[in-house]
């Protein structure tokens, strides 16, 4: 039990050091991105370089995302604040919105498909291989 809250706070805090690197990155380079955005692409990064999720980080972001809508309250209460906004430029939303969720779904069509068919072809290896063994036992 103990273990699992080590694990859990160790997590965390790569996640909190993640975004304070982010942070300072965008302050000291002057990135033109969000901190957060930065620290997304610094966890893409992370998590491609070890070529699957540590547990730590696993299990402290699974509460983190149970209340992932908590953390899209300020983005919709910001859309009544700029309400004028949004009612003079609607077509251009609109426009933005769907092009974007088009791209989008497309990107992450195209990238499970290749996914997808590099699962097959390594379980297609795996099993002429396991076919391969057992004809050379018998």
């Amino acid at each position: 039990m103990i273990k699992t809250w080590v694990r859990c706070i160790a997590g965390f805090a790569a996640l909190c050091c993640i975004y304070l690197i982010s942070l300072f990155c965008f302050y000291y380079f002057e990135i033109p991105l969000p901190p957060a955005l930065i620290g997304i692409f610094m966890l893409l990064i992370f998590l491609l370089s070890q070529r699957k999720v540590p547990t730590a980080i696993t299990q402290s972001a699974r509460p983190l995302l149970a209340h992932m809508a908590l953390f899209l309250l300020p983005a919709l209460i910001s859309v009544l604040l700029y309400r004028d906004f949004f009612v003079q430029h609607y077509i251009a939303l609109i426009i933005a919105v769907l092009l974007s969720t088009i791209v989008s779904l497309g990107i992450t069509l195209w990238l499970s498909q290749r996914i997808l068919l590099g699962v097959k072809t390594a379980d297609q290896v795996t099993n002429s291989i396991t076919n391969e063994s057992k004809d050379i036992d018998q």
